[in-house]
């Protein structure tokens, strides 16, 4: 791919929720702290069944490292059904052959939650609606940290509130309360047929995916995938193969790999690469090995290698180009900056006399420094992985002569 070529990248439509808010930006693993104890999924859970649904009791809420996800608690086998939802609970899709549309179809989701959530306790899916409650995305950041972030050159306002501007003009609705908390959730929720109570509750990741949608004739499933399910493991869906800004945009985190950078030089050439672990990338990915990345269900060694084959196949005119691209890439504040500020804003989080309004502000310039870090040091790997295959390509041709 030229460096003046858009780079592809596989999209989903809608996408369904995470559990990761935006202050712990970057997902890993750690001790688990938690065990099934939140009381609001253990109601959902009951209220699914009561309503028709069926829901695996070998699996539940748990929490790592700060964030929420879904754990299995004993082994689950392949191809076994974790949840039923029939249709009746779907909001935005009521059979097989009725299902949510976009553009105007998108905007009665949006409308018809809104007016569920208006009803509170009287709504059929208040058990769904309390729990799932508000998160902020970038559309809720106050102008002066979205301007952070245009300055940074990582994301203008246009683009993070392009949602918004979506349902001003093509719902043609009032954004009160509700209808903004019910949009927020359409955005970071949805699957491709509209909302689907627990189903939203897993979390995303392309590389450890183990659980995928089925629709039947009755309502949705989702089955495990792959070899099975160890107890103690995250159950993982997919949102799609998606750029880190896309990410952030509409979910709020970025995720931990294969992790889908793109930037613009002021030249207006598009890069892109994936990032892996241990400083793996694949540079200027084709459309075939996006495919092949979301798509196939292989240990993160063999991801790693098909990165590494890929980026090493690249000419060396591509390489310098990348190289030169990301060398003349310039930002207002370094890493260290942005972690001296960051550790300042955590520090002033931490203290107990904050108003909501505040805490909020502190909430959104953490996460959006979070990003731009996370940003800035993938552009660093992805250099540093570039000049040592063109080091070693070097050396190649002077020891040869």
């Amino acid at each position: 791919m030229s460096n003046n070529q858009t780079p592809t990248f596989l999209f989903w439509p809608i996408a369904s929720s995470c559990w990761l808010l935006l202050l712990p930006l970057i997902r890993c693993s750690a001790n688990e702290t938690h065990h099934d104890a939140d009381a609001g999924y253990a109601r959902l859970r009951r209220w699914m069944r009561e309503n028709g649904g069926r829901v695996d009791d070998r699996f539940g809420v748990a929490e790592k490292d700060g964030i929420r996800g879904i754990q299995a608690f004993a082994d689950i086998e392949e191809g076994s059904e974790l949840l039923f939802c029939p249709w009746r609970l779907v909001i935005g899709s009521s059979s097989l052959r009725d299902q949510m549309q976009s553009g105007d179809g998108m905007c009665s989701v949006v409308d018809e939650m809104a007016k569920e959530i208006r009803l509170g306790a009287n709504s059929l899916w208040y058990p769904y609606l309390d729990h799932i409650g508000g998160q902020r995305l970038p559309a809720d950041f106050v102008s002066e940290v979205l301007l952070e972030l245009e300055l940074q050159g990582l994301l203008t306002s246009q683009d993070a509130t392009r949602h918004i501007r979506w349902f001003d003009q093509r719902c043609d609705g009032d954004l009160d309360v509700s209808t903004k908390q019910s949009l927020v959730a359409f955005i970071s929720r949805a699957s491709e047929v509209g909302m689907i109570p627990i189903y939203d509750l897993f979390n995303h990741h392309n590389g450890k995916r183990n659980a995928k949608l089925t629709l039947t004739e009755e309502g949705v499933q989702l089955l495990v995938v792959g070899e099975g399910i160890s107890s103690g493991d995250e159950i993982y869906l997919s949102y799609g193969l998606k750029t880190a800004s896309t990410m952030y945009r509409d979910y709020g985190f970025v995720e931990e790999w294969p992790t889908a950078w793109n930037f613009q030089t002021a030249e207006g050439n598009n890069f892109a690469f994936l990032q892996f672990p241990n400083g793996v990338v694949a540079i200027n990915p084709s459309a075939d090995l996006l495919r092949t990345v979301w798509q196939s269900n292989v240990s993160l060694e063999e991801y790693m290698l098909l990165a590494s084959t890929h980026t090493e196949s690249l000419s060396s005119a591509d390489l310098e180009t990348f190289a030169n691209a990301v060398e003349n890439e310039h930002f207002p504040t370094t890493i260290e900056n942005d972690e001296i500020t960051l550790a300042l804003l955590l520090e002033q989080g931490r203290g107990e006399m904050i108003a909501n309004e505040s805490r909020d502000n502190i909430s959104d310039r953490v996460s959006a420094i979070r990003y731009r870090i996370a940003h800035k040091k993938a552009l660093a790997s992805a250099h540093l992985f570039c000049n040592a295959i063109l080091t070693k390509r070097m050396t190649g041709v002077s020891q040869e002569l």
